[in-house]
């Protein structure tokens, strides 16, 4: 039979089972002998018998429901719907969501009616403080079951700073009511049951919810996220109001800066102000209860391994706990606390490194943080792919070593020679009316290039540095159509001349490093060729330039020439251009525009004015499409190899930005990749976190083949 509905209580394989849920963590704290307040979740197969119906919930959930609640009532000595002793429930979602989307997605005090709350009153012994959760509950309701807008703020409960008599919280608890019977057609309900069917049904429905559970999924690899989440209904802790002391929220680390230490706040039952106090409140009027809330704290770190956000409320004799869920930290506090838990024993340095996201460690990098370089340090151990640098400026080189690139990965001259103080002489060279006359320009333009390969070659000192010769279309360099006109018949002689006074500066740079006691390491690639005779064209050059200006210093300068792809069609020549090239790069980029026939700027206008284009060609212009480039460049790769074993292969492209493109680079077995300096440290550790996703899959699927066996 399928189990919709358990109880925290239970103590059972499938609670514990439940990863991401603030009703198994609870479960934890209770069999720990913490207070948690008696409660029970909806299950994901629950979740989806509610979400194939449109209308009430099943007999069979409703059952497995009432049953629960009865569980609830012999538990708390209270009765749900009981005009005396009325059992209060808060319905949520089950799953660790964002602060602000929990707080919207919640309906608290389901059970409060007209006769309720007053039951309510003579209980805690305050009548004002049941109005207000009265009202609480009916904005609640209001907001998340019928979408009607927060058109003042919800009334914090123990708050005189709103409403200071009864009788102006009764007056607000009847405009909600005609809103509600407004907007839905009928009275808020009366009966109990139908409060808590249509408070499931809502939170189930919750769009806020949605989004993050799509995000969510998309970021833990979850699967079958449209199903829905678990939901977790709780027993609302209460008693005579005498008893009940505070109730607040605490973090088991600092959230902003990952310090140890607990840090939140507290508002006590008496406050007139209704404002909220640090926890050093608490320590000074009650410290046994901050004692309790420290061990508990601890404790949760001990067994989750990671920071934790409570909800708690204080009475006299014990602190009970309301939620907890993974707390959502800085990209610092995620980088410390992660070093801090592993220096504690808390966790290993894999899981470290697997709970942190490449993307944030760009914010930690103008901090003077010890722990990202012990951070990166664990995760250049670990990773297989070689992080290289994308530069267009000399200057970018000293942030990449900075960064810990490991060499240039691409160099693109044509950024340098056309920066605003040489672009004239470019332009005039090119112009120029006789031979001899773009021979000086050239001669002008050599120094200039030669002095920035030299600085590549210094910093990057024994790191291969690779130049792409100059790549860009020479006729956008032309003031007007007419003397594009009177130059087209010499473009391809005066590209050939660049290339050439290029491999030129190149050498004379290595000569020079070389003489001055630097390892150089310098690869050459060719752009956009086509076919294997021009590839071999272009080697002839390079060898015949570095025989002449290399002399002596030869066996001193071991150079590379390699290609670069970025058509869809250069991968079926892959084979054939490994006869002549020492290693590919794959430009992704332009790759996938040649694959889909538009580059990134035309599907943007197109999808603007147009909106004709497919999701996935779309998307697939903005992100690495995996699906559709993996099988060119895979192959490719493949191809090369064939022909010349150890071809050493790399990628590079803007649309390389996340931990799933570099887990495809990765299980592809390509050796480098190359992205921009301000990217290298995230790139080093989603290099380490697909070798240790790969690691993991492999001993599960080992695992699992001897489970068979067995």
């Amino acid at each position: 039979m399928t189990k919709r509905v358990m109880l925290i209580e239970e103590d059972t394989a499938e609670m514990k089972g439940m990863t991401h849920s603030i009703g198994a963590a609870l479960a934890e704290l209770k069999r720990a002998g913490w207070s948690v307040p008696a409660g029970m979740v909806v299950t994901v197969d629950g979740c989806r018998a509610c979400c194939t119906r449109s209308g009430p919930l099943s007999g069979e959930m409703m059952e497995e429901l009432g049953s629960a609640v009865r569980y609830l009532e012999q538990q708390t000595g209270m009765s749900f719907g009981d005009p005396d002793n009325p059992l209060l429930l808060e319905v949520q979602s089950d799953e660790a969501v964002n602060a602000s989307s929990a707080e919207a997605c919640r309906i608290p005090y389901v059970g409060l009616n007209d006769s309720t709350v007053e039951g309510f009153a003579r209980q805690t012994g305050n009548r004002l403080y049941a109005l207000q959760c009265y009202l609480a509950a009916l904005q609640h309701y209001g907001q998340m079951v019928l979408d009607i807008p927060d058109l003042r703020a919800v009334h914090s409960i123990n708050s005189k700073r709103f409403v200071s008599t009864e009788m102006e919280l009764e007056l607000l608890i009847a405009e909600w009511k005609e809103r509600i019977q407004v907007k839905s057609g009928y009275a808020f309900p009366q009966d109990v049951n139908l409060q808590l069917q249509t408070a499931v049904r809502a939170v189930l429905a919750s769009p806020n919810m949605m989004n993050d559970r799509t995000e969510w999924s998309k970021e833990k690899h979850l699967e079958d996220e449209a199903a829905g989440a678990p939901v977790l209904i709780q027993s609302i802790v209460h008693g005579n109001y005498t008893d009940y002391k505070g109730k607040g929220s605490v973090y088991t680390r600092n959230p902003e800066t990952g310090q140890k230490g607990i840090i939140g706040d507290y508002l006590p039952a008496r406050s007139r102000s209704g404002m909220l106090h640090a926890l050093s409140y608490l320590k000074r009027n009650n410290p046994a209860r901050y004692t309790d809330l420290e061990k508990i704290c601890i404790d949760l770190e001990k067994r989750t391994g990671a920071v934790q956000e409570i909800t708690y409320t204080v009475d006299s004799g014990s602190i009970w706990i309301h939620s907890v869920k993974p707390a959502y930290v800085s990209p610092i506090a995620a980088v410390r606390s992660a070093v801090d838990m592993v220096h504690e024993g808390l966790i290993d340095q894999e899981d470290a490194l697997l709970r942190l996201k490449p993307e944030d460690l760009a914010v930690c990098m103008n901090q003077e943080l010890p722990e990202m370089k012990v951070v990166l340090e664990w995760a250049d151990e670990v990773k297989s792919l070689s992080i290289l640098a994308k530069v267009e400026h000399a200057a970018d080189a000293v942030q990449a070593r900075a960064w810990g690139a490991e060499g240039i990965g691409l160099c693109t001259t044509e950024t340098m020679l056309l920066c605003p103080s040489r672009k004239p002489f470019v332009q005039k060279m090119i112009m120029a009316n006789t031979e001899a006359d773009r021979r000086r320009g050239m001669e002008r333009l050599l120094p200039m290039q030669q002095s920035d390969i030299e600085s590549l070659f210094e910093m990057m000192d024994g790191r291969p540095v690779t130049i792409q010769l100059f790549d860009f279309p020479l006729h956008e360099l032309f003031p007007g159509p007419n003397a594009l006109e009177a130059h087209e018949e010499e473009l391809d002689a005066v590209l050939s001349e660049i290339h050439e006074m290029q491999l030129e500066a190149l050498f004379r740079a290595a000569v020079k490093s070389i003489r001055e006691g630097l390892w150089v390491r310098p690869e050459i690639m060719i752009p956009h060729v086509e076919h294997v005779n021009e590839m071999q064209k272009m080697r002839d050059l390079v060898d015949h330039v570095a025989e002449q200006v290399l002399g002596e210093e030869r066996r001193h300068c071991v150079y590379k020439v390699g290609v670069s792809i970025a058509s869809s069609r250069s991968p079926l020549m892959a084979a054939q251009l490994a006869r002549c090239a020492d290693f590919i790069s794959f430009a992704v980029d332009e790759m996938t525009q040649s694959t889909f026939g538009w580059t990134l700027e035309e599907a943007d206008e197109r999808e603007h004015f147009y909106g004709h284009i497919s999701h996935t060609e779309y998307h697939a212009l903005h992100k690495l499409d995996i699906e559709e480039i993996s099988s060119l460049v895979k192959t490719a790769a493949a191809q090369g190899r064939v022909r010349r074993p150890h071809l050493k292969t790399s990628i590079s492209g803007e649309l390389i930005e996340d931990s799933r493109s570099i887990a495809f680079i990765h299980d592809i077995g390509l050796d480098a990749v190359c992205c921009r300096p301000e990217q290298i440290p995230g790139f080093r550790l989603a290099a380490a976190q697909a070798v240790i996703r790969a690691l993991r899959n492999d001993r599960k699927d080992a695992n699992e083949d001897v489970s068979t066996i067995a």
